[in-house]
């Protein structure tokens, strides 16, 4: 994986400037971090990467909290499950003590609650809504009764990398997608900026880009290739109708 500080300056190059020791060393630079970025999103949002499936550990505390922010989440993120069933890949792992966990529509949750005198705190809780975090930048889990016990909530998610900042504190946070197409999508967007190479024939950068991508995705694929659509999550569906469809 190359950081972002690593692309900015192969972008530098390729473009005959001068390369620096930080993303936010120049107002151009940072430009070409912000390009990094939109070459990122353009390709996250391209293909569902098995980079950006992530597992989420929550510690269950026992004094019947019911919210827990799911930091490493955000607001293009959403829970893993498994399409025969549409049950979530969230489990409490508590050690010797491992188990199913179901999630029920927030609607759902906020009615039980609002007509109940009381819902009690357990020792094992197993119920649970997502919603979106107060400022719509990730999700939290919102547990259906609190726990008198201290638990491991294990969930996966799909959850896009995070737009990285272009002010240097970034500079040597890892692009999680393959670098290749990030970086020959970058250098089109920045070339297109300059009104270069914009006159060729189905604009080479741009093609040399969707290339790299199809290539990049072809390997990606090939990681959780599943025939047996009873095991297959609701990812591997959607890469397999994205591949169907191309």
């Amino acid at each position: 994986m190359a950081t972002q500080l690593n692309i900015v300056n192969d972008l530098q190059r390729r473009l005959r400037e001068t390369v620096t020791t930080s993303v936010g060393t120049s107002s151009y630079s940072a430009l070409l971090g912000m390009f990094v970025n939109d070459a990122k999103e353009f390709m996250e949002d391209r293909w569902f990467w098995t980079v950006n499936e992530v597992e989420i550990d929550t510690s269950v505390l026992s004094n019947g909290t019911r919210e827990y922010d799911l930091t490493s989440t955000t607001d293009r993120s959403f829970l893993v499950r498994m399409e025969e069933d549409r049950t979530p890949m969230a489990f409490d792992v508590t050690s010797n003590e491992k188990g199913q966990l179901y999630d029920i529509p927030l609607r759902d949750l906020r009615a039980w609650r609002n007509t109940q005198n009381t819902i009690d705190d357990v020792d094992v809780p197993y119920r649970f809504s997502v919603k979106p975090d107060s400022d719509g930048r990730g999700y939290t889990l919102e547990l259906l009764q609190g726990s008198t016990t201290s638990r491991t909530w294990r969930t996966y998610w799909y959850a896009p990398q995070a737009e990285l900042a272009v002010d240097g504190t970034d500079d040597s946070t890892e692009v999680l997608l393959p670098k290749r197409p990030v970086f020959l999508m970058a250098l089109y967007y920045a070339l297109n900026e300059r009104g270069e190479e914009m006159g060729e024939p189905g604009n080479v950068a741009e093609q040399r880009a969707m290339e790299a991508a199809a290539a990049a995705m072809e390997l990606d694929m090939q990681v959780h290739k599943t025939s047996d659509t009873k095991t297959m999550t609701n990812l591997e569906c959607l890469r397999n109708k994205i591949l169907g469809d191309l």
